[in-house]
């Protein structure tokens, strides 16, 4: 059986900047970030939870990496953090404000039991987090007060209950639609490639790490993989494969309480000197040296 990883150090972490009236034990937490609580705010470099997060910008502008991929926020709009995504924040704007509802997977097991029925709404998100609509601002207020209320009260008797069917409506009735009418974006023949190459890399990176393999996945050459990522990035395909590997790394050294010994077998490395050198070569550091600096504990 494949060993589940553990991210409660950010869990954690969430929970020492989340009031107990804006939780429902560890399985859903609301967050408030602004200039009155910077600590809500995302942790410096790559990062993974074990939740997920659909964040609400009220004020501001931000920009993101997600599994590799940039995104940009500006309010009013919606971003969805799935649960094991790799995510790292580019920057953000000084009078950015959101509102942020977190779920465990728990939560989120008990509230969706059809999960097949969800499975091209997860597909959307995985490709556009980002949801822009007129009403978005007084729809998702509106849910965030209401699960706020459900928080606070003293005589609610099921407040996860409450909760998961306000959600469960909010899910159905808003984001499904929204996301699934949206109309996709058209990208040139290399967007495209490039866009399967890092759907591809999200899959294999653990294991291939040769630009020949996912040139072969692609049934293009390896040259012509390479002048696409070059162009589209600035980077050779190997190096942008390396980049993916070690942010994957960096996100499981400040995220999570494995050893250096248990993430080079995470990741298939040989063995931990491999590992080693793999990540010096990219960052110019040391796994042990990027942990100090970055750990979430």
């Amino acid at each position: 059986m494949k060993r589940k990883l553990s991210y409660l150090r950010w869990r954690e972490r969430i929970r020492s900047v989340t009031p107990e009236d804006h939780r429902i034990g560890t399985d859903l937490l609301l967050i408030e970030r602004d200039a009155g609580n910077p600590e809500a705010s995302f942790p410096e470099g790559p990062f993974k939870c074990d939740m997920t997060s659909a964040i609400f910008y009220d004020a501001g502008s931000a920009s993101i990496r997600i599994n590799m991929r940039e995104f940009f926020m500006e309010a009013p709009c919606i971003l969805i953090i799935m649960k094991d995504q790799i995510c790292e924040p580019v920057a953000s704007s000084p009078d950015v404000a959101v509102r942020a509802v977190v779920m465990s997977q728990r939560f989120l097991d008990g509230m969706i039991q059809d999960i097949g029925g969800i499975h091209p709404l997860r597909g959307s998100v995985y490709r556009n987090p980002v949801i822009y609509t007129d009403s978005i601002r007084s729809v998702f207020n509106s849910y965030y007060e209401m699960l706020l209320n459900i928080m606070k009260s003293e005589r609610l008797k099921y407040k996860e209950k409450a909760a998961k069917h306000l959600t469960l409506a909010m899910f159905y009735g808003y984001f499904c639609n929204r996301h699934l009418e949206a109309r996709p974006q058209r990208r040139s023949r290399q967007e495209e490639i490039f866009s399967r190459f890092l759907d591809l890399l999200h899959l294999h990176h653990k294991k291939e790490r040769l630009v020949t393999f996912y040139a072969g996945m692609l049934c293009i050459t390896p040259k012509y993989l390479s002048m696409i990522v070059k162009d589209l990035t600035g980077h050779t395909a190997l190096e942008y494969i390396g980049e993916y590997v070690v942010t994957e790394a960096k996100s499981l050294l400040s995220s999570t309480n494995m050893d250096i010994q248990q993430i080079s077998n995470e990741l298939n490395f040989p063995s931990q000197s491999v590992f080693g050198k793999y990540f010096k070569r990219v960052t110019d550091m040391s796994p042990k040296e990027y942990r100090k600096r970055t750990s979430l504990f």
